[in-house]
C-alpha cells in the first residue's frame, strides 16, 4: 500500500481534548480512510403475488464504519506509537475531523501497531451512529434584532455605524449543504412579548413557543438531532412551554424563507438562528 499526502487533512480528537493529526509533519502518514464517502442504505422490500421485482416499504441510513491505516514516519517512533495508544482509546469517545467537517464517532477497534522501529504499520476503526459530516463551524443570522456593521480594519478617525435595528417581516436562511439540520433559535425580549414563534414561509411548518417573555429574557431552543432543548434565561428548563403543534425542526435545503412571529410585542422581539451545514460523504 502507497502512502501520500491527502488533499484534506484528517484528525482525531477524543473527548478529553487528545488529538492526533494525521500528516507528514505530525510523524503520521496515512492512505484514504475507507468509509468517508459511502453510507449504507439497508431497504425493506415486499414483493406481491406475480410482482416483477419489490415494493420498497421503507429504508434506512446505517452507521458509518471508518478504518485509517497509515505508517509512522520520523523520527520518536515510540512516542508516537504510545500517543496513538493513548489518543484513540475505547472508553472516549471522539470527532474525526476531514479539515473543517467531522463525524462523533466511537472506537470499534483499538490502534494494531506493527513491531518496527521504522515506518511501523498501524490501522484502526471507528464508527459514527449519525452517519453523516457535520461543519465545525455553525451559520449564524439574525431574523431580527441588531445587525452588526462593526469589522476590522476601522478607522478611528472617522465615524462608524457598529450595528443597525433590523426588523423584518421575512427573512432567507440559506442551507448550502447536502442535507435537511436542525438549528438553535434564540429569542430575545427587548420588553414583553407574548407567544414568540417562527414560521416557514414556504412550507407553513412553524416553531412556537406558549411563553410570556419579560424584558431582558433570552429563550434558547436548541434542536439537535436526538431532541431537542428548551432554555429560559428566567425560568431554567421549559421545554413544556413548546407547543406541541410545532413542526419547524429542520432547515431544507436550500432557501429557507423564515418570519417572525408574536400574539404581541414582536418589534420588541429580537430572534438569531444558528446551524451548521452537513454533507453526505467526504471526496479527496
Amino acid at each position: 500500500m502507497s502512502f501520500k499526502n491527502l488533499s484534506k487533512t484528517f484528525r482525531y480528537v477524543n473527548e478529553n481534548g487528545d488529538s492526533i493529526t494525521f500528516e507528514y509533519a505530525y510523524g503520521f502518514l496515512i492512505n484514504k480512510p475507507s468509509g468517508i464517502d459511502t453510507v449504507q442504505v439497508k431497504l425493506s422490500q415486499a414483493q406481491g403475488i406475480n410482482q416483477v421485482g419489490s415494493t420498497v416499504e421503507s429504508k434506512t441510513v446505517q452507521s458509518r464504519p471508518v478504518t485509517i491505516s497509515g505508517i509512522i514516519v520520523g523520527l520518536d517512533q515510540d512516542v508516537r506509537k504510545e500517543k496513538l495508544m493513548s489518543v484513540v482509546r475505547p472508553d472516549l469517545t471522539g470527532k474525526f475531523y476531514a479539515d473543517d467537517y467531522y463525524l462523533n464517532v466511537h472506537v470499534t477497534a483499538t490502534p494494531t501497531i506493527e513491531p518496527r522501529k521504522k515506518f511501523a504499520h498501524f490501522q484502526f476503526s471507528i464508527d459514527a451512529p449519525y452517519p453523516y459530516w457535520q461543519k465545525d463551524n455553525s451559520v449564524s443570522q439574525a431574523l431580527s434584532g441588531i445587525q452588526n456593521h462593526f469589522k476590522f480594519p476601522w478607522n478611528i478617525s472617522r465615524s462608524y455605524r457598529f450595528g443597525e435595528w433590523m426588523a423584518t417581516q421575512f427573512m432567507n436562511i440559506r442551507n448550502d449543504g447536502q442535507l435537511p439540520v436542525p438549528f438553535t433559535a434564540t429569542f430575545y425580549a427587548k420588553n414583553e412579548v407574548e407567544n414568540p414563534k417562527i414560521t416557514h414561509a414556504s412550507t407553513g411548518e412553524t416553531l412556537i413557543l406558549n411563553k410570556s417573555m419579560v424584558a431582558g429574557e433570552r429563550v434558547v431552543v436548541e434542536i439537535t438531532h436526538d431532541r431537542t432543548y428548551v432554555t429560559s434565561s428566567e425560568d431554567g428548563n421549559i421545554r413544556g412551554a413548546l407547543d406541541l403543534d410545532s413542526t419547524l425542526f429542520r432547515l431544507g435545503v436550500g432557501d429557507n424563507v423564515l418570519k417572525p412571529e408574536a400574539d404581541s410585542g414582536l418589534n420588541q422581539l429580537e430572534v438569531e438562528i444558528n446551524f451548521a451545514t452537513e454533507i453526505v460523504g467526504v471526496t479527496l
